[in-house]
C-alpha cells in the first residue's frame, strides 16, 4: 500500500473515532458529505465565533473566515476567537482566529481571506466562490445591502447562502438554497426526496411581492394560527431592515422607535397579518431594538449560532427539511418563529 494511501486511511479512522456519534445519528454518507464540504464565513463579528465552533466541531472539510478588521476591546469580550492572553489586541482577526479555530479539530483545513474580496464587483465574488469551490455561505451580522449582494453572488456560482444577525434580544437566520434544492426525509414507506424552491434575500424584502401568494408568511391565517405563527419578532427585524436601508445604519437610541413603530406597522399591513390576533406590533419589541439593535448578548449570540450551525450542517447533509426560510429568535420571551417566505411548496422529486 502506498504512502499516500495509509495516510487517506488513517485520516478516515482517525475521522471515525472522533465523529463516531455524528455518524451514528446522521450515517455515514451525510458525514462523508460534511466532511468534503467548503463553508465560507463572512465577517468574524460575534455571531460567528459560535457558529464556527459548531461546524468545525462537527466535521466540515474546508472553512475560509473573511474578516478585513484587527482585534479591538469590544472584541475581546465577545467571544473565544479573541483572548486577551494570547495577545489578540490589534492583530488581524482572521490571524488572531486562525489558531484557537484550529484547536478545535485539526483535521480541519483553515484558510483565510480580506472582506474587501467580498466588496467589488458582483463578477469578482462569483470568481471567487468558484474558485474556493464554496459549497456555503455564511454572512454573519452584515447590513442588509450587503446580504443582498452576496446572496445574488452565492445564486450564481452554485453557492448555497445563509445571513444571519443579532439585533440585542432578538436575532434571525435567513436561508438561500436556490432555486431546487433536494433533500432527504424519512417516512412510513420509507426514504423520500424532496424538493424546495428558495427565494433570494432581495425578492423577500421587495414589498410588491408580498401580495402574491406564498408572497407573505401570515396572510390568510387564521387568528389562532396567527398568534401560534407569532409574527413580532419577523415584523419588528423586518422594520429594522427597511430602517437600515433607508438611513444607512441600524437605530442606536430610542429617538428613532417613531421611524421604526410606523415601518414595522405599515409592513404589518402590507403583509396581511390578521389584525384581530395583531391589531398592532408589540411596542416593548420595538423599543428594545430601537436602542439595542447594535448591542450583542452573549445568550442571544449562542442560542443563535448553534442554530445557524444545525441548519447548515442539515443543508450539507441533505438529511430533514432546512429552514425554510426566516428564523427569527426572541430571547427575552422565549419565542422562536419561521416565516415561509415567497417559496414554492415542496415536491416529491421524479
Amino acid at each position: 500500500m502506498s504512502e499516500q494511501n495509509q495516510t487517506q486511511k488513517q485520516i478516515t479512522e482517525d475521522e471515525a473515532s472522533l465523529y463516531d456519534r455524528q455518524i451514528r445519528l446522521w450515517g455515514l454518507e451525510a458525514q462523508n458529505r460534511m466532511r468534503s464540504s467548503t463553508v465560507l464565513i463572512l465577517s468574524l463579528r460575534s455571531l460567528a465565533h459560535e457558529t464556527i465552533k459548531n461546524l468545525v466541531l462537527a466535521g466540515i472539510g474546508r472553512l475560509i473566515i473573511a474578516d478585513s478588521d484587527v482585534v479591538t476591546e469590544e472584541d475581546l469580550g465577545s467571544g473565544f476567537l479573541f483572548r486577551e492572553e494570547d495577545n489578540a489586541l490589534g492583530k488581524p482577526r482572521t490571524d488572531a482566529a486562525l489558531e484557537q479555530i484550529q484547536s478545535l479539530n485539526p483535521l480541519v483545513t483553515l484558510s483565510k481571506l480580506g472582506m474587501d474580496s467580498f466588496e467589488g464587483e458582483e463578477d469578482k465574488v462569483v470568481e471567487i466562490l468558484k474558485k474556493e469551490a464554496v459549497d456555503v455561505v455564511v454572512a454573519c451580522d452584515l447590513s442588509v445591502r450587503e446580504n443582498e449582494r452576496i446572496d445574488t453572488a452565492a445564486r450564481k456560482a452554485g453557492s448555497l447562502f445563509y445571513a444571519a444577525g443579532t439585533y440585542g434580544f432578538t436575532g434571525y437566520v435567513f436561508a438561500d438554497l436556490g432555486e431546487s434544492y433536494e433533500y432527504v426525509v424519512n417516512s412510513t414507506d420509507g426514504l423520500s426526496m424532496k424538493i424546495l424552491s428558495y427565494p433570494s434575500f432581495s425578492t423577500v424584502l421587495d414589498r410588491s411581492n408580498w401580495a402574491k401568494p406564498s408572497g407573505s408568511p401570515f396572510r390568510g391565517l387564521s387568528r389562532n394560527a396567527t398568534r401560534s405563527a407569532a409574527p413580532a419578532t419577523i415584523l419588528g427585524i423586518t422594520a429594522l431592515w427597511e430602517y437600515e436601508s433607508q438611513n444607512g445604519h441600524l437605530p442606536a437610541e430610542e429617538s428613532s422607535l417613531s421611524a421604526l413603530t410606523s415601518s414595522a406597522e405599515s409592513i404589518r399591513t402590507a403583509l396581511g397579518v390578521n389584525s384581530t390576533a395583531v391589531p398592532s406590533v408589540d411596542s416593548s419589541l420595538l423599543t428594545h431594538l430601537a436602542s439595542h439593535a447594535t448591542h450583542f448578548f452573549p445568550p442571544t449570540l449562542a442560542i443563535l449560532g448553534g442554530l445557524l450551525a444545525q441548519d447548515v450542517l442539515r443543508a450539507l447533509s441533505r438529511k430533514d427539511k432546512p429552514i425554510a426560510n426566516l428564523l427569527a429568535v426572541d430571547s427575552m420571551s422565549g419565542v422562536g418563529t419561521v416565516g415561509r417566505w415567497s417559496m414554492m411548496d415542496a415536491q416529491n422529486a421524479q
